[in-house]
Parts: C-alpha cells; structure tokens; sequence
C-alpha cells in the first residue's frame, strides 16, 4: 500500500479540519443562539470547502515538507468560505446568516490563539501564492 495521493491527503485534511470547526461552531451556536447550526448551511459550508480549501502547494524549504493552502480556517477569517456557501444555501434569495458567520470566525480565531503555530499572516500568503502549485483534484 503505497502514500495516498494528493486528492486523498487534501480530502482527510479538509473533513478533519472542517469537522473540528463545525463541531465548535454548533456547540457555540447551542449556547448563544440556543439553536443548532442548520444542517442546510452545513452542506451549503462543505461543498464550499471541497471547492475552495487545500487547492495549492507549495514546497517550505524551511521545513522541508509540502505546505498545502488556504486551510479551512483561513477561508473562514478571510469570508471567502461563508460567500461560497450562500451560493448552495436554501434559493438565491436566500441570505447566509450573520449568527453563523460570528460563530465560525470565533471558533478558528479561539483555536488560532491556543494552537502553537497560528495562522500564517497576510505577507507570507503572497510570498507562498507566489510559489504555489495546483493540487490535483
């Protein structure tokens, strides 16, 4: 059996990821909001992730180890993960709720702050996009 294929690696890092936020966000969500996070704007969020998370690579020298990007995480702080999502979400017409957006951001900036290594800043992205290959999909 050999290494599992890039497709394979970004997929299990994706609903590793995913999974861990989603799991935090409806907690917060149950506490806050007294409601569960809607299983709708779950999917809606998942298919976004699939799209959008771990589609580059680049190679850090420095760690010599490939880095694959923008994590879930990153999407979720920068919007581009909730704007995705509002396209699968209910109908057109339909907006993404403001309440999830502020309980996803609070989990990924909470788990930022207790992790070691946070995410990597604005700079090193450019410097990374730079040097980024697609990954196979």
């Amino acid at each position: 059996m050999g290494e599992p294929s890039e497709k394979e690696k970004r997929t299990k890092m994706i609903e590793k990821e995913f999974d861990q936020i989603i799991d935090e966000a409806d907690k917060f969500c149950l506490e806050f909001l007294e409601e569960d996070m809607d299983p709708e704007a779950v999917n809606a969020l998942r298919k976004a992730a699939n799209k959008l998370a771990y589609v580059k690579k680049y190679y850090d020298v420095m760690k010599d180890e490939i880095v694959f990007f923008p994590s879930v995480g990153k999407l979720i702080l920068k919007g581009d993960l909730t704007e995705e999502a509002e396209n699968d979400y209910y109908e057109e017409e339909d907006e993404w709720p403001l309440e999830y957006t502020k309980a996803l951001k609070t989990v990924v900036r909470s788990a930022a702050k207790t992790e070691e290594e946070t995410e990597v800043d604005g700079e090193n992205d450019a410097y990374m996009e730079k040097l980024a290959t697609d990954v196979e999909i």
